[in-house]
């Protein structure tokens, strides 16, 4: 078995090289500057009657044909002349900083970690200047490692930027890394630098993160560069504040005060009516918020009364008669509020791109990829659903400049077995990026404990959504150093688990509510059985301090090994373990299985699920 064990895991580890490339734990990834962002400039005039938008638009001064055209490229933030790549011993800093509560956090923050560090912060020593630079955006940054002929390093950003621009150095320069709120790693010995010049120009301007480990933690959530999460409410003033939402999602229930299993009729003046005031009274009451969700009700009884589907026919689309319904929102409230976005979802029914009418400058599309399948990327144009979804992507970047994905990262319906998909996480991620998205919710298990790989997942999301474009080698680069950090000496064993999952479940399918044996088919799991229970093993041996985590992500091989071969002691175990966790079997978030579950059968088999699920 030592033997067997030994050549399946040089083969996995051989595998994982021609795939991705060796990355070692103690070779971080390059996290230089990443592409630059756009800036608003015109704004578009009202159309006279929602109902009846042609494609002739009114004419104005200040009107294009679309957002997209309205858009120019921003100046890009000067990198100052710096002599690159001098590294030199630092073993004190002084630390200058102005009095906003966002230059106070960047700075305190900086003196304890450096002093965790072991560098004394005093006077007259290596200067650190950290500055809010209030023309800058919200999230963006500029970090100079010593100017020519200058010494000291300086901080400059917007409000959270200044903030980012800390951690980016405590992570380059430090070596210091935060992978979950529990588990920060600061090496030990000394601290060196490397002179340069790095920006940071957001490609997101939203980017949200909701997995449970780390949901309720704001401070990782900075650290990490997330800028919103409704779940917890908005960040304080001095971790720069956040994306804030009036109303998140399915809001025209309550906008027009319409049962929440019906959807309002979007040609009715009285619906527009109440959705307006209503949007202002958001607003009047909250004057934090910067977006307002004007969005359909979850379900699919969307009005097909006569003006509905006669504007719906005339769009090639039924998000026809939504889209104008919420562009008459967003004109009436423009003048006012000319900073807050107007959010619709195009969701189900409502997802293909229209054909005449285009989304005003304040509207953002929230694009849904429910429907996609999740174990390969969206761009195999193997799969239909994917390419249909892709398609209509496509669509809506071609009119609208201000799109969001809601994507989804988790199996909603079997939150413990494997869910093969970190492979795909960042193509996916780039595919977005290229298309015009400017903000992405990947929504994930948000109610419980993983007992799979959520952890990992919160925070490779979370890198790339700081870095949408970022390469292959720097993707698996964090995916090992968190290996490495979280699971203990034997990881790269987790490594191999992983790879041999991904390779198969590349060549399948796998929906958010998709059985485990969709992508990855029942026989390959019994071919692998033996290496992947010794992998586990070895895994949790070697583990030390961090056995808690590898035994609970070994959770999801239980219940596939239990699927494999049913046996109600080891159903009893598990349950027992799981219950013991915290962790939730489906999306309902129950910790407990049905009382008439038959433990003689494998726990797929357990549940019966709604047609919601």
């Amino acid at each position: 078995m030592k033997r067997f064990l030994t050549l399946a895991l040089s083969a996995a580890m051989l595998l994982s090289c021609f795939l991705v490339g060796c990355n070692k734990p103690d070779q971080p990834a390059d996290t230089t500057a990443t592409q630059g962002d756009t800036t608003e400039a015109a704004t578009r005039g009202e159309t006279s009657d929602f109902l009846e938008e042609s494609a002739t638009e009114p004419e104005t001064s200040d009107e294009t044909s679309s957002d997209t055209d309205e858009e120019t490229e921003g100046e890009k933030i000067p990198l100052p002349e710096v002599e690159t790549g001098i590294t030199r011993a630092i073993t004190s800093v002084t630390i200058l900083s102005g009095d906003t509560p966002s230059e106070a956090y960047a700075a305190a923050e900086m003196k304890k970690y450096l002093e965790k560090k072991g560098v004394t912060v005093k006077d007259d020593a290596y200067t650190v200047s950290i500055r809010l630079d209030p023309a800058m955006d919200d999230d963006d940054y500029l970090l100079v490692v010593q100017r020519k002929n200058k010494e000291g390093t300086t901080i400059t950003g917007g409000k959270r930027g200044v903030i980012y621009g800390v951690y980016r150095f405590l992570e380059d320069q430090a070596g210091i890394r935060f992978f979950t709120p529990e588990l920060e790693i600061i090496p030990e010995g000394g601290m060196s630098i490397t002179t340069g010049a790095w920006v940071y120009d957001a490609v997101l301007s939203l980017r949200q993160n909701d997995w449970y480990s780390v949901r309720f933690t704001p401070d990782w959530m900075v650290k990490n560069g997330i800028n919103i999460c409704d779940w917890y409410g908005p960040f304080s003033e001095e971790m720069g504040g956040s994306v804030v939402y009036g109303g998140f999602v399915h809001t025209l229930g309550d906008l027009t005060g319409t049962p929440n299993d019906s959807q309002p009729c979007l040609t009715d003046p009285a619906n527009l009516e109440k959705t307006i005031a209503n949007v202002r009274k958001i607003l009047s009451e909250r004057p934090n918020v910067n977006i307002v969700s004007v969005s359909q009700n979850d379900n699919w009884n969307y009005c097909k009364c006569e003006r509905c589907a006669a504007i719906d026919a005339e769009e090639g689309s039924n998000m026809g008669s939504l889209l104008r319904f919420v562009n008459a929102v967003a004109d009436a409230i423009a003048e006012d509020y000319p900073d807050v976005l107007i959010d619709t979802l195009a969701y189900q029914w409502s997802r293909t791109p229209t054909k005449i009418t285009k989304p005003r400058p304040n509207v953002c599309i929230r694009l849904c990829s429910i429907v996609c399948d999740f174990t390969h990327a969206l761009t195999d144009e193997d799969c239909g659903m994917n390419v249909s979804f892709c398609n209509d992507l496509v669509g809506w970047s071609e009119i609208c400049n201000k799109i969001y994905i809601w994507d989804y990262t988790n199996n909603f319906r079997y939150n413990i077995p494997t869910y093969a998909n970190l492979h795909v996480l960042r193509e996916n991620m780039r595919f977005y990026a290229e298309h015009n998205v400017k903000g992405i919710f990947p929504q994930g298990n948000c109610g419980a404990p993983s007992g799979e790989f959520g952890e990992l997942r919160a925070y490779l999301l979370a890198k790339l959504l700081v870095n949408p474009m970022m390469s292959e080698k720097e993707y698996y680069a964090h995916m090992d150093e968190f290996l490495a950090a979280y699971y203990g000496e034997g990881w790269e064993y987790i490594r191999a688990y992983i790879n041999m999952t991904s390779v198969k479940a590349d060549t399948g399918c796998q929906s958010v509510y998709g059985h485990p044996f969709e992508a990855i088919p029942e026989d390959y799991y019994r071919m692998m059985e033996n290496a992947f229970e010794e992998w586990w093993s070895k895994a949790e041996e070697l583990a030390g301090d961090r056995v808690e985590f590898v035994k609970r992500s070994r959770l999801q091989w239980r219940y596939i090994k239990l699927m494999l071969h049913p046996d109600e002691e080891e159903a009893r175990k598990l349950i027992a373990d799981v219950k013991a966790a915290g962790i939730s079997w489906t999306e309902t978030g129950s910790t407990d299985i049905p009382s008439d579950a038959d433990l003689s059968k494998g726990p797929d088999e357990w549940f019966t699920f709604d047609w919601w699920l």
